[in-house]
């Protein structure tokens, strides 16, 4: 099925249609499919079967997905051929001649087509201006003009090529999805009908679905539906709410997993692509000022051309008291009109809109060197401007490559990550169950290389658990049935935790993890030594804090995984206690605290040093504990003994007029959430600072 061409100016053949010559070998077909995506129709999601009878009617399973080695009807390959691939229609490049005549018809250069064609005409026309030549000036005037128009026409021609080049890599995105019951990366392009896709928080939806596990999940609809109240999705077997999942929205809160059934132009983002098309690029800002600015000026000039003709003229009338019309080629109105034109001329800037488009694109093409895509090229003129940075921390100034080197466990600190056997069995068996089944990450593994997906942090503890020769793989799939509610990692709570019966099916087991010093606020006991549960005093949170607060200054990230036991039925309990994780979130028992090291960029310092060389002051905003954040903050040389460092709840309570003094020499706001990011960037901007 090959995607439909769609004009550039959105104009073109709407065809949501698949190929009338290929025989769909299902009992469903795309026509089915599409007709209950589109109308939402619950009743035919009923009428297919459900989950389970569209999963049967695909070839495919639930639980353990499409199969990477079925061949026929049940293969990758057949899907792709009968329900399409999951590519979206492109809007149709524009040829080198439609460039040139965009060029032509700019208003400058359509003036000076007309001084051109004068000037030529005159010359050649008039017996005194052809002996002396002068229609040369209007064939240099045609030359000049011919050379601007070629060399916009060709560096839009090239951009525009490049441009496409550089999307269709940017395009390219991993997504999750479970193939021969194994969790897997595809490209985006290559999921198919069919697929189990798994949803995490800030994922964009490249398919449409139908939600079949729901831990949360909450979908942003405004690109596709302009409403700006994100919408919590359900399971559709539960009743008929709102269980459909578009492609081009994004997940906002929560995680998930949908059954594939339209991918492509027929999903609702391709139909809606092949109706509008996609929107060329626009004028970066200093090219629509200069656009303005050479209009401006190309009118004054053409102004002054016409006062100057009149005021010659009438002196000229004055002079030989009227209008002897043998006299009009001896220094008369022929030569008045060749002075105008001339001040049209000159005064016209035509190339320099082209001079700062060539200018921009330069400065494009040298940051790309410097593996920088720059998709707007109004960006250039930001990052040329920029006099301040806000940068994260994690990923950015940091190699987002965490792993577990020391900890606290169960009443006992470790300058290194303990085997099992050193620990108490009950503190093993916990911390393993907390590891895995509180966690969406997973590895994938290539012969001897390893792929972490997920999570940095949840990575860093399944890596643990690799250490300690535990298949968290098996164990999420025994205890998958067991799981009753999942709530996933926010700033706001900055802590994750996931709710299962236990195995003898007497009561439930939460486990807990997040920053240290929010879940220990939380904790009420913890294990000692001998693995057993004592209550935590105010001697021993202290201790515990000392610990969290003494790994935070080496830079460490502090994570306290804990759990709790809740009854299967208390009747002192509300009716949503389940549902409410804040609630079940109390009463905790640490099991431990784990210190995570993730080293600093080798490139950072010397960028850091780079910026605040051209005078570029730079900030770190993290969620981080402010120790860790000032540690790595004077380790990439960001924080200096005349910065202050901040944490997100002060800075917030702070009044506007108290933060402005402070903001010039503010380096890091740490545990800071994302309104206060963008209170940050507000201030700055409102001080005159340009943010990047």
């Amino acid at each position: 099925m090959k995607p439909n061409k769609i004009s550039p100016d959105g104009e073109g053949e709407v065809n949501a249609e698949p190929p009338p010559d290929i025989i769909c070998p299902y009992e469903v077909t795309p026509d089915d499919l599409n007709d209950m995506n589109e109308k939402k129709d619950f009743e035919k999601f009923l009428a297919l079967g459900g989950l389970e009878g569209i999963a049967q009617k695909l070839h495919t399973s639930l639980h353990e997905g499409l199969s990477t080695t079925a061949t026929g009807d049940a293969s990758i390959a057949t899907h792709t051929e009968v329900f399409g691939p999951n590519r979206f229609p492109e809007a149709l490049p524009k040829s080198f001649f439609s460039l040139v005549w965009d060029n032509l018809q700019d208003p400058v250069n359509l003036i000076l087509c007309f001084a051109a064609t004068v000037s030529t005409i005159l010359g050649v026309a008039i017996p005194e201006e052809r002996k002396k030549a002068d229609w040369i000036e209007g064939v240099a005037i045609w030359v000049a003009l011919l050379l601007v128009i070629s060399v916009s026409a060709g560096n839009d021609y090239q951009k525009d090529k490049q441009f496409r080049k550089l999307n269709a890599e940017k395009d390219n995105i991993f997504v999750k999805v479970i193939r021969d019951g194994q969790a897997t990366l595809v490209l985006n392009h290559e999921v198919v009908v069919g697929d189990i896709y798994i949803l995490d928080t800030g994922d964009k939806v490249v398919a449409d679905g139908i939600v079949l596990d729901s831990q949360g999940l909450v979908i942003d609809e405004a690109a596709l539906t302009g409403e700006s109240d994100p919408i919590k999705k359900f399971c559709i077997v539960e009743g008929p709410e709102d269980g459909w999942v578009r492609s081009g929205t994004q997940v906002s809160e929560g995680s998930g997993k949908l059954l594939i059934i339209a991918v492509g132009e027929l999903s609702e983002w391709g139909k809606t692509m092949l109706l509008v098309g996609e929107a060329g690029d626009d004028e970066t800002p200093l090219q629509e000022k200069l656009t303005v600015v050479a209009s401006t000026v190309g009118k004054v000039g053409f102004g002054v051309a016409i006062c100057c003709f009149i005021a010659l003229l009438i002196k000229w009338c004055v002079i030989n008291h009227g209008f002897p019309v043998k006299q009009i080629n001896d220094n008369g109105p022929v030569q008045f009109f060749l002075f105008a034109v001339t001040i049209i001329v000159v005064a016209v800037p035509e190339g320099l809109p082209l001079a700062v488009t060539i200018s921009l694109a330069y400065s494009m093409k040298k940051m790309m060197k410097d593996n920088n895509f720059v998709r707007v090229l109004s960006a250039c003129e930001t990052m040329g401007g920029a006099t301040a940075i806000c940068s994260d921390k994690t990923g950015t100034l940091t190699e987002n490559r965490m792993t577990v080197v020391e900890g606290w466990f169960s009443g006992r600190s470790y300058d290194r990550l303990p085997s099992p056997d050193e620990l108490p069995s009950i503190v093993t068996t916990e911390l393993i169950n907390n590891a895995a089944l509180n966690s969406k990450a997973f590895i994938l593994q290539d012969g001897e290389k390893l792929q972490l997906v997920g999570n940095r942090t949840e990575c860093a503890l399944l890596l643990m658990l690799r250490t300690w020769n535990v298949d968290y793989v098996k164990l999420r799939s025994d205890r998958e049935t067991s799981m009753v509610k999942m709530f996933g990692f926010s700033s706001a709570r900055k802590m994750a935790s996931v709710l299962y019966k236990h195995e003898d099916n007497s009561k439930y087991m939460l486990y807990n993890k997040g920053a240290a010093e929010w879940v220990l606020k939380r904790c009420t006991s913890l294990l000692n030594e001998n693995g057993q549960v004592v209550p935590m005093g105010d001697a021993e949170r202290t201790q515990l804090v000392d610990t969290v607060t003494s790994m935070a200054k080496r830079g460490l990230r502090c994570i306290c995984l804990s759990y709790r036991s809740v009854p299967l039925d208390n009747p002192d309990q509300p009716e949503d206690f389940l549902e409410d994780s804040d609630k079940l979130d109390n009463d905790l028992t640490a099991l431990a605290i784990v210190g995570i090291k993730d080293p600093v960029r080798k490139e950072v310092p010397d960028a850091v040093r780079t910026c605040q060389g051209a005078g570029i002051v730079v900030r770190m905003v993290t969620g981080d504990n402010i120790f860790t954040a000032t540690h790595i903050a004077r380790e990439c040389g960001i924080l200096g003994d005349n910065g202050i460092a901040l944490e997100g709840p002060k800075f917030r309570d702070m009044a506007a007029h108290d933060l402005l003094p402070i903001l010039p020499v503010l380096r890091v706001l740490a545990r800071s959430s994302p309104e206060d990011k963008l209170t940050l960037v507000r201030l700055l901007k409102q001080q005159g600072e340009v943010v990047a």
